[in-house]
């Protein structure tokens, strides 16, 4: 770790205050380095009482993955192509037939995001997970968004493509053929009873919607933040392809130097996971969102980019909601994470009413500040942390690839 990062590091969870911690680490398919800073402990308000708080940041953390969680789902569905047990031409009904609103809809379709699926109801709104269930099985198609198509429906769709080709749930196929082969053994859906203090807190999540001030006083060690996972997962045992796993950065390491070496995937499959699917300019500037399987792929506005800007045409990112990131990029042959602890004592997400801004709420233009709570209390705000990425992250961790040689010389 060099000086510049670890100064970042502590700027960025102390003075700017825009995550409790964060754990990094960067590398290729043999080499790895990594660096942690944990923050403050919290008082973590449960009942109307007052509890320690985790645990400051540590080497082993379990930190709920949140939409990391759709890299697992992505590389397993391919890993089922490529033996042959699924078709990314096959229709999604004729692999699991209560998606029947999705008629001529192909894996493929869902997987590039060709199409946008909807249900008819949120599923987080539903009274029970049985309500959860049959609000999912209704999704359809419906017209695409002119610019944002991201979304969490296909990987919630394409979890039973995964379980219908495998024919095993989603977690034990991919334990079969992911996580036990790499020796992945702390990545959980259900998170072990004696795990539990190591996970890192997503609880005490401020967030601010439609003017609403809401404050999440219910996520325990091990439940995952996520509102639709907490509905439908039974507590781990059905895991969501779109979030509910959790997993220590050493299994992470694993996993991404383990896809770098073409022990998950063909060299061949990797390398088209970042093809741009559906991203294009708009005469006034402004661009459609770039994806490609499940997947970020690099924007022409590094701004919007969720791929850092070292790295090449080829390159394939994800974040989580709860603070993480990842990308990696098969012509480089390098791969960044970070996993930072961004809800819990934050204003995780702000939404202002039509006609208000971040500044109305006390913040800068870019989320970053304290939010005067109605209780008088002065909240750090997390909600524009991945527009510090670039700057305070990505670059000193390209610096450092490049000193190590793991990257070419800047300008190459």
């Amino acid at each position: 770790m060099t000086a510049k990062l670890e100064r970042n590091m502590r700027v960025l969870c102390g003075e700017k205050r825009l995550l409790c911690g964060l754990s990094v680490a960067y590398g290729t398919a043999t080499e790895c380095e990594t660096a942690l800073c944990g923050q403050r402990q919290e008082a973590v308000p449960s009942g109307g009482a007052f509890v320690p708080a985790p645990l400051p940041l540590q080497a082993d953390s379990v930190f709920d993955l949140a939409s990391l969680t759709k890299f697992f789902c992505l590389l397993l569905l391919l890993r089922l192509k490529e033996e042959g047990r699924v078709s990314l031409d096959a229709e999604i009904p004729a692999l699991d037939a209560r998606f029947a609103r999705l008629a001529g809809v192909t894996v493929g379709d869902v997987l590039c995001y060709q199409k946008h699926l909807s249900t008819p109801q949120r599923v987080d709104t539903a009274e029970d997970r049985e309500e959860g269930l049959r609000r999912l099985f209704e999704i359809g198609v419906v017209p695409s968004p002119a610019v944002r198509l991201y979304s969490d429906m296909n990987a919630m769709v394409l979890k039973y493509v995964c379980e219908a080709a495998s024919g095993l749930s989603f977690y034990d196929a991919l334990k079969d053929r992911i996580l036990s082969p790499l020796g992945m053994r702390e990545t959980w859906s259900a998170v072990p009873a004696g795990e539990r203090r190591r996970c890192v807190s997503c609880n005490c999540d401020h967030q601010i919607a439609g003017g609403r001030f809401l404050l999440r006083t219910d996520l325990l060690p091990g439940t995952p933040h996520d509102p639709k996972a907490r509905l439908l997962s039974q507590d781990g045992l059905d895991l969501c392809g779109h979030a509910g796993l959790f997993s220590t950065r050493g299994d992470l390491v694993r996993l991404l130097s383990a896809l770098l070496a073409g022990e998950v995937l063909s060299r061949d499959t990797l390398m088209d996971i970042g093809k741009n699917r559906t991203g294009l300019p708009y005469p006034d500037g402004t661009h459609r969102q770039y994806l490609g399987m499940m997947c970020h792929v690099k924007h022409p506005d590094q701004y919007y980019s969720e791929v850092p800007a070292f790295m090449t045409d080829a390159s394939f990112g994800l974040s989580g909601f709860t603070g993480h990131h990842l990308s990696v990029d098969p012509v480089l042959g390098c791969y960044v994470l970070y996993l930072g602890s961004r809800c819990h004592m934050h204003v995780s997400r702000v939404v202002p009413r039509p006609g208000e801004s971040m500044q109305d709420y006390g913040l800068s233009a870019d989320g970053n500040g304290c939010v005067r709570w109605p209780d008088g209390r002065q909240v750090p705000s997390s909600a524009g942390w991945v527009h510090f990425k670039d700057e305070w992250l990505h670059a000193p961790v390209a610096a450092r690839m490049r000193e190590r040689g793991w990257l070419p010389a800047a300008g190459i």
